[in-house]
């Protein structure tokens, strides 16, 4: 039940991220809510306060050193998602959309489809990255360490 509700929540960011360039604060209050009561009932609450603490403290870094190139509701959302996600699939998470925002920047540029300072919804990017790090975190963690080890 857990997974559906941190699911749709998502998915309603993403369709109003795409659409008004906008992420709702009920909507990220409802998953920081919820999130909370799961990893409560799952006993992961320190590492859910620690994946939050995290992916806040990294956001708001490049909050202010963006100038406001990033929005406050991709800031708000980051700690949301750590609390589900943890610290390690929290870190993964804000990888994951970094990397994959950053490609179709690039890509949106290479085909003259954008502008240099054109704002891009980080939102979806959050979302995907968040759903894969919840359904294949654990797994793609361990891949990643083992070509190092």
């Amino acid at each position: 039940m857990f997974s559906v509700i941190f699911v749709l929540g998502l998915l309603y960011h993403t369709y109003t991220d795409l659409k008004f360039m906008l992420l709702y604060d009920k909507v990220t209050l409802f998953l920081i809510a919820a999130g909370v009561v799961r990893a409560f009932y799952e006993h992961q609450l320190l590492n859910a306060l620690y994946g939050a603490g995290v992916t806040l403290a990294i956001m708001l870094l490049l909050y202010f050193a963006s100038r406001g190139g990033m929005g406050e509701g991709d800031v708000k959302l980051a700690p949301a998602l750590g609390i589900w996600l943890g610290l390690d699939q929290g870190l993964l998470c804000l990888l994951l959309a970094f990397v994959s925002g950053g490609v179709v920047g690039v890509l949106l540029l290479l085909c003259k489809r954008g502008k240099l300072k054109q704002a891009i919804p980080f939102g979806p990017f959050l979302c995907a990255a968040a759903v894969t790090a919840y359904f294949c975190g654990k797994e793609i963690i361990t891949w990643y360490w083992r070509m190092f080890l």
